[in-house]
């Protein structure tokens, strides 16, 4: 687990690539294995799941707050953006939104623009033992506390607790969004800097979104790929305007030809960046 977040941080937005399934956290020798008839090895996994379960939460918060541009003021909605999740849930999301010049109160210069790539991930991982949030999945799981909740909201003890609502097992334990949120990653991309990025954007416009309506049930229904086991999953959303009015198509897949060349531009210009120490 530790090893894809890294990637798909070092790879900014870049496609999901599958990967083996996260190992469990280790169990930490000075805890008893049972309780009361509870196996708390399978108890600390879930509770492992259920901390890296929480960053879509924390994610979504910072999401809510934009980026702000010096003399500029954000423009409508984002045109793309999206969210990647993996076994352990939602852990990144971004988008791109447009700014343009400030030229006087209430007023911008729709001629002096540009676009801005953000990307909100949270690397920290419960299964490296020596990191943040490893640190607080050993040092707040309390074996006496989760077996009372379980007892006391009618979890058994051969109950299959991944699918369990982890409120009831863990909800009297401390609450790591402080700990997620002081782990927050934020990176941006401006067009101005990476004018690969604008040109990317600037050809889709006109094109057609490339899939054909199929409402399941209704008609002969095509296949529904299934996501690839074991993978993070990135889901895209790209908002546009037709003769209708605004729309907004959302998919895992089918917006890749025409998000891809845009997320490897953005890809590109994050790594020469990084190689230049920026």
């Amino acid at each position: 687990m530790k090893r894809l977040t890294l990637l798909l941080l070092l790879c900014g937005a870049a496609v999901s690539t599958a990967a083996a399934p996260p190992p469990p956290p280790v169990y930490p020798d000075d805890l008893p294995r049972t309780l009361d008839g509870y196996d708390l090895g399978v108890v600390y996994s879930r509770y492992s799941f259920w901390i890296e379960g929480r960053k879509g939460e924390v994610i979504d918060a910072v999401m809510a707050e934009p980026a702000e541009v010096a003399d500029h003021r954000l423009q409508f909605v984002a045109p793309v953006s999206f969210s990647t999740n993996s076994d352990y849930g939602h852990f990144q999301s971004g988008d791109i939104r447009s700014y343009c010049r400030v030229t006087g109160e209430g007023d911008v210069d729709h001629n002096d623009c540009q676009f801005v790539f953000r990307i909100v991930t949270i690397p920290a991982a419960a299964i490296d033992r020596a990191g943040p949030v490893g640190i607080f999945l050993r040092e707040s799981f309390d074996p006496a506390a989760v077996v009372a909740s379980m007892k006391a909201n009618g979890v058994t003890p051969d109950a299959d607790l991944w699918r369990v609502d982890g409120r009831l097992i863990f909800g009297t334990l401390a609450s790591p969004a402080k700990l997620l949120r002081d782990n927050v990653q934020v990176e941006t991309v401006e067009s101005r800097q990476c004018p690969a990025m604008q040109r990317a954007l600037e050809a889709i416009e006109g094109r057609a979104v490339p899939s054909r309506i199929d409402i399941p049930l209704i008609g002969d229904d095509g296949p529904m790929p299934p996501p690839v086991p074991h993978a993070a999953v990135r889901e895209d959303r790209l908002t546009f305007v037709t003769d209708g009015g605004s729309m907004t198509v959302t998919s895992w897949r089918g917006l890749q030809p025409l998000l891809g060349p845009v997320y490897a531009a953005v890809d590109t210009c994050l790594r020469s960046r990084r190689a230049a120490g920026g």
